[in-house]
């Protein structure tokens, strides 16, 4: 196995040798590799590379390459989707999961709206996040979510959206948005097995 380095750093060296978030199509994971789909197989690294950067070995099958990196995979992918939604990683430290401060809002505010795939769309305005949901009942109780000390100050629902007011909406929501597309696209390919 390569060097050991930083969450951070794994993530960055790993997106750079997958050719650039320009080339990742899809980026999931399992407990231990991180699975993508790429759109160029060409343009992603060779095996010693990331073998270099961290990781413990490499699969690849065409487009799909699997990058084995051991139990910190949820960290690392967490800061892979964010460097590939444009976030800056470095504007804060990590906690012990691997979250920045923004990460850690948007995992917080995303699990308050229930079961996997009952969030239907995610928009925002100004720091107001909007929540369109399945059902209303399986959304935590909005005490709750205001209590969760991530600087929500206003919790309303009207029909099936509830509205969130939030400091930072435009990343949180882009991280819940990262969260919910790759959440449906595991329920899709978990009801088609």
């Amino acid at each position: 196995m390569g060097k050991k380095n930083s969450f951070s750093q794994q993530a960055v060296d790993y997106l750079k040798d997958l050719g650039g978030s320009a080339n990742v199509d899809e980026i999931v994971n399992c407990a231990s590799r991180i699975r993508v789909t790429v759109n160029d197989p060409t343009a992603v690294a060779s095996n010693e590379q990331f073998i270099a950067d961290g990781a413990i070995t490499v699969v690849r099958r065409g487009k799909a390459i699997q990058v084995i990196v051991g139990l910190d995979v949820p960290q690392i992918l967490s800061v892979m989707r964010q460097l590939i939604s444009g976030l800056d990683i470095y504007d804060a430290e990590l906690d012990e999961y691997g979250l920045t401060p923004i990460g850690e809002k948007a995992t917080m505010l995303y699990e308050c709206f229930g079961l996997d795939g009952n969030i239907q769309q995610i928009t925002v305005v100004n720091d107001q996040i909007m929540v369109q949901v399945k059902d209303v009942s399986w959304v935590d109780p909005f005490d709750i979510i205001l209590q969760l000390g991530i600087g929500v100050t206003s919790v309303k629902t009207v029909d099936n959206r509830i509205f969130v007011d939030i400091a930072d909406a435009t990343d949180v929501a882009r991280q819940m948005l990262m969260m919910n597309v790759t959440k449906s696209k595991e329920l899709m390919r978990h009801d088609s097995d």
